[in-house]
C-alpha cells in the first residue's frame, strides 16, 4: 500500500509540475512580457561563455510569437560598401540569417524559428526591393511605429559588448541609435531609431560604419 501510496505520490506530483511548466509557458508568451530564448555574448568577458538573450514578444499568432531583442546585441554596418542598396541586397541581412543566426541557438533552438516572407515596402519614396524570406530580419519603418507607437518606447541600450564593437552611445542616457530594414531618404540611406525613440531616414552617413545596432526579429514556434 505504501508502495502505491508513494507511486500515485510521485505521479500526481510530476503531473502538477508539468501542468505548472505548461501554465508558465502559455503566460509567458503573451504580448510585452520578456522571454529567453538562445545565447549571445553582451558582458563582453569572453571567458565566462555566451549569456541568454532576452526577448520582447511584439504579438502572438497560434503557437507562434514574435520576439525583438531587448538589448541591442552587436553593432554593424547596414552594408559593408557605401553604394545604393536594399534590404534584400545589404551585408546585414546576410550576416543576421548565416552568422547570427548559427552562432545564437543551438539546433533545437533553430528548429523553432519560422522563415517568413518579409515585405520590403518603399520608404521616403524610396524604394524598398523585392521581398525576401528571413529567419532573422529587422522591423521596418512601418512596424516600429505600430508596435511601438510612443517615442519612449522605441529607445534601446547597447550590451557592453555592442559597445565594444563600436555602437554609439548617447551620453546623458546611455541610449543607442538602431537600425530597421527600411530604406532611408536616399537609395543609400536606411532608416533607424535614433537615441531619443525618433524614427529617421537619413543613415548614409552611418550605413557602413558599425555605430549603428542590432535589435534582430523574429518569429518562433513555442507550441510543441
Amino acid at each position: 500500500m505504501k508502495r502505491l501510496f508513494a507511486i500515485l505520490l510521485s505521479l500526481t506530483l510530476c503531473l502538477s509540475f508539468a501542468l505548472s511548466a505548461m501554465a508558465e509557458e502559455t503566460i509567458e508568451y503573451t504580448v510585452g512580457s520578456i522571454v529567453t530564448f538562445g545565447s549571445y555574448e553582451q558582458d563582453n568577458n569572453l571567458d565566462n561563455g555566451k549569456e541568454p538573450v532576452d526577448w520582447i514578444v511584439l504579438e502572438t499568432d497560434g503557437n507562434q510569437a514574435l520576439l525583438i531583442s531587448r538589448y541591442c546585441l552587436d553593432a554593424r554596418p547596414y552594408n559593408t560598401d557605401f553604394v545604393s542598396m536594399t534590404w534584400a541586397q545589404c551585408t546585414l541581412r546576410a550576416w543576421l540569417n548565416d552568422t547570427f543566426f548559427h552562432e545564437t541557438f543551438l539546433a533545437e533552438e533553430q528548429a523553432k524559428i519560422t522563415p517568413v516572407t518579409i515585405v520590403n515596402n518603399s520608404t521616403y519614396g524610396t524604394s524598398g526591393g523585392e521581398d525576401t524570406t528571413d529567419k532573422v530580419f529587422l522591423l521596418s519603418y512601418t512596424e516600429v511605429l505600430a508596435y511601438f507607437p510612443d517615442q519612449t518606447g522605441r529607445q534601446a541600450q547597447p550590451t557592453v559588448y555592442a559597445i565594444a564593437q563600436g555602437a554609439y552611445v548617447n551620453e546623458s542616457s546611455g541610449n543607442t541609435w538602431w537600425w530597421l530594414r527600411s530604406p532611408g531618404v536616399r537609395p543609400i540611406d536606411a532608416s533607424g531609431v535614433r537615441a531619443d525613440g525618433r524614427v529617421s531616414g537619413y543613415g548614409s552617413r552611418d550605413v557602413y560604419r558599425p555605430s549603428g545596432t542590432i535589435r534582430p526579429v523574429l518569429w518562433v514556434n513555442f507550441g510543441d
